[in-house]
């Protein structure tokens, strides 16, 4: 009995190695070409789960054929989240500028409550928040709860998830973003004034995959789920050569709805750098919000990072962590250079 055990767990190990290897290599050669491998993209980190099993097995059992199946997978995993998970940091350059704070935050249209606002207040009223699905209700509330703190604001109410909101510590300007006007987006640019700095602030929401959605409609999903991704791409691409006209400091937060294995994300970051990379820790998943179900099958929270935020060159990210409340504000101290 314990000889066939042993076959079936390095059989399995074998497998899943295999398994893990395939992906990879189609990974990195199609990216989010094909429908159904850009879903799989998605909800890579949980393809690493069975390491928690095999690690120990490898150690403990001494086995070289399982140690041999875990090794790959490792590497792998390295490759793709080692960088979030390494406890030393690059040394930071020294700078005599105040930080300042920055908070992206998915309000959730459906939202109706003060609750919700007042995340802002728990989360120590950062100086700039970027505000998603913001709705008309929502904006008399949230000028109730913290409307005393933040004189500069650029709301722009919408029904359901199309409404943004910019709230500052610091005077404000609108840019028209109307070169950038689309159906399957929301974009809101702002010049924010800071201690004699200027800088270009972007809220960006843009649509997602849902595919919850599709199934209701009873819609191809491989057309859907292919047609999101690629909106997802164009629109980042036109985002990113506005933002190459720009002079001088940028940050972009928001809502992506891409993951850091999207072309997407690829996009962003050729330009930009990733707050969350550069200081933080973990994944730092913020969707879904908070647990829920489809058709009696539970739906657990915190399962990807799709809200973000990214700063140009002239800035450096000091620390940046992930809410724990319902909601999903990202958070990061900032200094401009």
């Amino acid at each position: 009995m314990n000889r066939i055990l042993s076959k079936v767990c390095i059989a399995a190990a074998g497998l899943y190695t295999i398994l893990i290897v395939l992906w990879f290599i189609l990974h990195l050669m199609f990216g989010d070409s094909i429908w159904w491998l850009a879903l799989l993209n998605v909800f890579a980190p949980f393809f690493f789960l069975p390491l928690i099993v095999l690690l120990p097995l490898s150690i403990f059992w001494r086995r070289r054929s399982v140690w041999l199946s875990t090794v790959l997978p490792v590497l792998v995993f390295l490759w793709l989240y080692g960088r979030l998970f390494w406890p030393f940091r690059p040394q930071l350059p020294i700078t005599t500028e105040v930080p300042f704070t920055v908070m992206s935050f998915n309000i959730w249209g459906g939202s109706r409550s003060a609750e919700t606002i007042q995340v802002i207040r728990d989360s120590e009223l950062p100086d700039v928040v970027a505000i998603q699905e913001l709705t008309p209700e929502m904006v008399e509330v949230l000028v109730s709860v913290v409307g005393d703190v933040y004189p500069y604001r650029l709301l722009s109410a919408g029904a359901g998830y199309k409404g943004l909101g910019i709230l500052s510590r610091y005077p404000l300007t609108e840019i028209d973003s109307a070169p950038l006007n689309d159906p399957n987006w929301q974009v809101q640019i702002a010049q924010i004034i800071r201690d004699n700095h200027v800088f270009t602030f972007y809220n960006v929401h843009t649509q997602s995959s849902n595919l919850l959605l599709y199934l209701q409609k009873g819609t191809s999903v491989a057309d859907e789920v292919q047609t999101s991704f690629r909106i997802r791409q164009s629109l980042t691409q036109r985002l990113m050569a506005d933002i190459a006209n720009r002079n001088g400091a940028v940050i972009v937060a928001g809502d992506f709805n891409s993951t850091d294995q999207s072309e997407v994300y690829a996009l962003l970051t050729r330009q930009l750098t990733d707050a969350h990379v550069v200081a933080g820790w973990g994944f730092g998943h913020t969707f879904p919000a908070y647990a829920g179900n489809y058709r009696g099958i539970p739906i657990p929270p915190l399962e990807m990072r799709l809200d973000m935020i990214l700063y140009s060159h002239q800035m450096t990210a000091l620390s940046s962590w992930t809410g724990t409340t319902y909601v999903n504000p990202i958070i990061y101290r900032s200094s401009q250079n």
